[in-house]
């Protein structure tokens, strides 16, 4: 799953002054390889897990066996290790050539701290630029400027078990007011609607993240979340509007006290057929096989759909909540040329396939869904192609929001605070980073 991916207060000053430092500057001289390729190379992802970490081994030997004189120190550590190792080496100044970055505003202070090379030369209006979702590359587009390359897809939608949507008498619900219905009948059936645990806070920073880009204008969204909203900062209604609708998800299709379980937990609920749906994201998809460890009765028959539109409220009816994780090129890197040779032959389009039918990832490479084995892989591509990226909350906004806002939102659904109070926190943390000085 995806833990809160925030940078601390003094690497967010660090990154943002660049040391006090003369910014680096890219030249397309930088990105050309004199002869065949050669040198090393320094990559480090957080790709650790023994899943997936022979697939990237083997990409780097398939690319040293394909240029002899080329050699790739590839180091892999959790989330959790990756983003204190990170913080250290960009304090230092010695980022590696190439090093993983979640989407948003996570990249973003990399790009603004001239930690990242700027790729817009490579990407922009290129053959290799056009190979990807428009919107994976938008991720990492700051102030008109490529400074990342995409690497998978991700997004949160509602998987179901297709024999209790029959057993209640529901359909896939075409609005939110619909899904609540749909809940009521479930839980009439004799089953927990929608499972969800949120012991570690973040499920309910990813339903926020859904909800703040239907209820509230994309303008209004961003200038807040950047931390440029000033005193109007968290006051559109659409915010309030955003926590009324968790907490109607809560009442009308939790179960009661399930918020306190863990994600792991409630998705057992769903594949042993005691829960009828779950928020789920497209990278969890393996989960619901027979080879993750589901039920052959539930592995054959699930499918899933996006959270529906909210009637009237003001901001993206096709807002889908979710990113892309990608790879930067060290600003500082001087071997610029190889290390963008490298992110070409990781994305090839063999290599998405081979990514996509290997790992059962989304590849932010366009038309690669079709190579995978899993069940709802090249439905779930349409999906993300047909709606609007909204990036995850916790790598959107500075943590001086996140926190309050996670915090908020637990208060809300345990029922300790209204929606009115809770957004309250919000705009509290937001004015915290303000008068410190902290600027997103």
């Amino acid at each position: 799953m995806r833990p809160a991916a925030v940078i601390s207060v003094c690497l967010l000053t660090l990154l943002l002054t660049a040391c006090g430092q003369a910014p680096i500057r890219t030249t397309p001289d930088d990105f050309t390889l004199s002869g065949r390729p050669s040198g090393h190379l320094t990559v480090l992802e957080k790709w650790a897990d023994p899943e997936y970490a022979p697939y990237f081994e083997e990409v780097a030997r398939a690319y040293e066996k394909r240029n002899p004189g080329v050699t790739i120190e590839l180091q892999a550590v959790g989330d959790q290790p990756y983003k204190d190792r990170v913080a250290v080496l960009a304090a230092a100044r010695d980022l590696p050539d190439i090093y993983f970055s979640w989407p948003g505003r996570y990249a973003g202070k990399f790009a603004d701290g001239k930690m990242a090379a700027d790729l817009t030369s490579q990407l922009k209006n290129t053959a290799w630029g056009r190979s990807f979702e428009p919107e994976a590359l938008d991720a990492f587009t700051f102030h008109g400027r490529i400074h990342g390359v995409p690497l998978d897809m991700d997004a949160k939608v509602l998987a179901y078990n297709k024999r209790i949507f029959a057993e209640a008498g529901v359909r896939e619900p075409r609005s939110f007011p619909a899904l609540l219905t749909a809940c009521d009948r479930i839980k009439r059936a004799g089953y927990v609607p929608i499972a969800f645990g949120n012991q570690y806070g973040w499920p309910a920073g990813h339903l926020l993240t859904q909800f703040n880009a239907m209820e509230v204008p994309p303008a209004v969204l961003a200038r807040d979340y950047a931390g440029r909203g000033g005193n109007d900062a968290f006051h559109h209604p659409g915010y309030v509007r955003a926590l009324e609708d968790l907490r109607r998800l809560r009442q009308r299709c939790f179960a009661p006290g399930g918020t306190s379980m863990s994600h792991e937990a409630a998705q057992a609920r769903l594949v042993y057929g005691k829960a009828a749906m779950q928020y789920v994201e497209t990278l969890e998809f393996s989960y619901l096989s027979e080879a993750g460890g589901a039920p052959k009765s539930f592995a054959h028959d699930w499918d899933f759909f996006a959270l529906p539109a909210i009637p009237g409220a003001a901001g993206s009816a096709r807002a889908l909540a979710g990113g892309t994780d990608g790879l930067m090129v060290s600003g500082n890197s001087p071997d610029k040329a190889l290390a963008v040779d490298f992110l070409r032959f990781l994305t090839s389009r063999t290599r998405a396939r081979a990514l996509v039918h290997d790992l059962g990832w989304l590849s932010s490479v366009k038309d690669t869904a079709d190579a995978g084995t899993l069940r709802g892989l090249p439905k779930a591509q349409r999906t993300i192609a047909g709606h609007d990226m909204a990036v995850w909350l916790d790598t959107a906004a500075d943590d001086t929001i996140v926190n309050p806002y996670l915090s908020a939102a637990e208060s809300v659904l345990s029922g300790r605070m209204t929606p009115q109070r809770a957004i309250v926190e919000v705009r509290r943390g937001a004015e915290k980073g303000r008068r410190f000085g902290v600027r997103p």
